[in-house]
């Protein structure tokens, strides 16, 4: 697997907000500093997105069925 097809299928997780308990895809949500993801609504200016994350993360370290 690709690089972008493993970032594809990693972003099609499913995770809470850690603001309104609310499921999302990964590739929906924003990052915050201390590594709780938020989605559009309780987001902050101080979060970034998860395309930013997923530039930056090591994708060698992903679960091999990621």
């Amino acid at each position: 697997m690709d690089r972008e097809q493993a970032i594809q299928r990693f972003g099609q997780r499913i995770q809470r907000c850690s603001g309104c308990f609310v499921a999302f895809y990964l590739k929906d949500m924003w990052l915050a500093a201390d590594g709780s993801f938020y989605c559009g609504n309780c987001k902050d200016d101080t979060m970034f997105h998860f395309d930013e994350f997923s530039r930056k993360i090591d994708i060698s370290r992903l679960p091999g069925d990621a």
